[in-house]
């Protein structure tokens, strides 16, 4: 997985940095964004394998519009998502009104960082095998 690219889009700093450092000891570079704004950038300007996402209730609904946006960008359409939250997934679901959550993958908060590496590489591998081989 050395020339995989992931987005870390994580509002703590301290636990993005460790998330940062550790998938970096397996060859795995990523882009750190700590807001939507941050993130939404990093997407449009590299490519990128996966993106890992920090979900967060505010006013009692989450911040789904990154994964909807991706879902109507045809080059981000297929890029893994990994959603994670100290909420559960049940607490997530219950307000996703748009069912956002369908094509993501879920951890929750705390999580260990090898269950991180393998949603990764997961993720990778299952959209790799969805896509639709390049003709030359």
């Amino acid at each position: 997985m050395s020339s995989t690219c992931v987005v870390i889009a994580e509002d703590n700093f301290v636990l993005r940095k460790v998330v940062v450092d550790y998938l970096a000891t397996f060859g795995i570079t990523c882009i750190e964004t700590a807001s939507e704004a941050e993130t939404w950038l990093a997407l449009q300007r590299n490519p990128v394998d996966a993106l890992v996402l920090d979900l967060i209730l505010s006013s009692a609904r989450p911040t789904f519009s990154i994964v909807e946006r991706m879902q109507k960008d045809s080059a981000l359409r297929e890029v893994p998502i990994i959603v994670t939250s100290a909420y559960s997934g049940d607490a997530l679901a219950s307000v996703d009104r748009g069912g956002y959550l369908a094509v993501c993958s879920f951890l929750q908060k705390p999580y260990d960082l090898s269950q991180l590496r393998y949603a990764i590489i997961r993720a990778i591998a299952e959209s790799r095998k969805t896509m639709t081989p390049c003709v030359g």
